[in-house]
């Protein structure tokens, strides 16, 4: 089967004036994964990887707050058999298993290795990441109206933007949706807040992820390491 990627894209209205470094919008890559579960079961499942774009490498992601997902991405989203919970946990060990890497949804401010095709969950990635009340608990089978997250350890600038994958440019990882049917994270809105490190004042904005951009698939050129993802029509 030929593979392919996808790229979403959009940018939604500025909330707040910040400074010339400045998270500038939010990108899903999405895929489809095959891999194998704890106890030997294989898991197929299409993903969504949603990242948030900057100018600069001195942005740092504090915290996503009053997401609404679009009612398309609003189901009962995979979560590994040893990874249970929206926040990134991998134990190591025998609990360290390929789903648990690259099929399991969780949300976080960054804290990935992320400027390859497929940023894997192993074990301390995404560390200190935290669900505000809105988001439903850590077992929710998706956010809720309004939830958020957040780098629940601010020394660690987890949320440091870095380089993304294939013509992204600079951003960082912040959520995994996975999910065995199909989904789409179009049209879901979220709030950001960043600065430029420690010390330095925080800078807020809205964004919407949007339609994918015409060309993208061209502009990756990225294919061979998964499934082709299946979209509504």
């Amino acid at each position: 089967m030929r593979n392919s990627l996808i790229l979403g894209s959009g940018v939604a209205m500025v909330l707040a004036a910040g400074a010339a470094a400045d998270i500038t919008g939010a990108v899903t890559v999405d895929y489809a994964v095959t891999a194998e579960d704890f106890g030997g079961a294989s898991v197929t499942v299409n993903v969504s990887d949603l990242y948030l774009l900057s100018n600069s490498g001195a942005d740092v992601a504090l915290n996503v707050y009053n997401l609404e997902l679009a009612a398309s991405a609003q189901v009962n989203y995979f979560q590994s058999a040893t990874g249970v919970g929206w926040t990134p946990t991998n134990l190591g060990g025998i609990f360290d298993t390929p789903a648990l890497r690259l099929a399991d949804s969780f949300v976080t401010i960054g804290g990935f290795t992320q400027d390859t095709l497929l940023p894997e969950q192993a074990p301390g990635a995404g560390a200190g990441t935290g669900l505000d009340p809105n988001f439903g608990g850590n077992t929710a089978a998706y956010p809720g109206a309004l939830a958020g997250w957040y780098n629940g350890s601010p020394p660690s600038l987890n949320g440091q933007v870095g380089m993304l994958p294939g013509t992204l440019g600079m951003g960082v990882l912040v959520g995994r949706f996975a999910y065995d049917g199909d989904f789409d994270l179009t049209g879901s809105m979220l709030e950001v807040t960043w600065n430029q490190g420690l010390g330095t004042p925080g800078i807020q904005a809205g964004f919407e992820v949007n339609i994918p951009a015409p060309g993208a698939l061209a502009l990756l050129g990225l294919a061979g390491f998964a499934g082709r993802r299946r979209r509504n029509g």
